[in-house]
């Protein structure tokens, strides 16, 4: 549906929002694909298993909770990055479109912001986990969270066509750091020396959100009471 709107609107002129065809299709498909491997996760349901009692059996494991459920997670992006790579692989050729390729320097800084994307996302999705010592009435906010999401991590459309002034607002929270940002240094718009700076504060909230788990989990973990087991 995006490329089918987007191409209809690049028949007419040849820059849209201070995007050409090449890199708006090019951005369609790098936020696809980030989608897979950014914000898709298996602990979505991790407040339910808590809430009933069935994070009980993994604390009894010989393992670290907290590796068990990143491997869970790893194979879950694993699978859908391959389903996602299938589905583009397709549409690129029903629609052969041209693709703007990274400089090998940006080709680095993109893997690694994916990365920290990753990371961020698994730290979102061990927060909202958290609800589940507490309540069991977590779908409300889990959706009211992914529709914000959508909005304000690009994926719908890029968020430099918003007004600055919703740009500078949405930049005060983490969600551009999981996708738009990444595709914004796939196509060469962040500049060299806005590198460091947004580096910085990817980082700066994997720390925040780190701390933040680390507190909700010890407290958490002190009130388990493990119901229904």
């Amino acid at each position: 549906m995006s490329l089918t709107v987007w191409s209809v609107l690049f028949t007419s002129q040849t820059n849209v929002f201070g995007y050409n065809r090449a890199e708006m299709i090019s951005y369609i498909f790098m936020a696809a694909i980030l989608h897979g491997l950014v914000l898709a996760s298996a602990l979505y349901g991790l407040a339910e298993r808590i809430y009933s009692g069935d994070i009980s059996s993994l604390l009894l494991k010989p393992v670290s909770l907290f590796s068990y459920l990143a491997i869970e997670e790893v194979a879950d992006k694993g699978r859908n990055i391959l389903a996602t790579l299938i589905e583009s692989g397709i549409l690129i050729a029903l629609f052969q479109p041209e693709i703007v390729l990274p400089s090998a320097y940006t080709t680095v800084v993109f893997l690694l912001w994916a990365a920290g994307g990753v990371i961020l996302n698994f730290l979102f999705s061990l927060l909202f986990g958290t609800l589940g010592f507490w309540s069991p009435d977590t779908w409300g906010p889990k959706f009211l969270f992914f529709i914000f999401l959508d909005f304000s991590a690009g994926k719908l459309f890029p968020l430099n066509i918003l007004p600055d002034w919703l740009q500078s607002a949405l930049f005060l929270t983490p969600f551009p750091y999981l996708t738009f940002m990444q595709t914004q240094v796939f196509l060469g718009k962040v500049a060299i020396d806005k590198i460091l700076i947004h580096s910085s504060a990817l980082l700066l909230w994997i720390v925040l959100f780190y701390l933040l788990n680390k507190f909700l989990w010890h407290w958490g973990f002190k009130n388990y009471a493990a119901q229904g087991q």
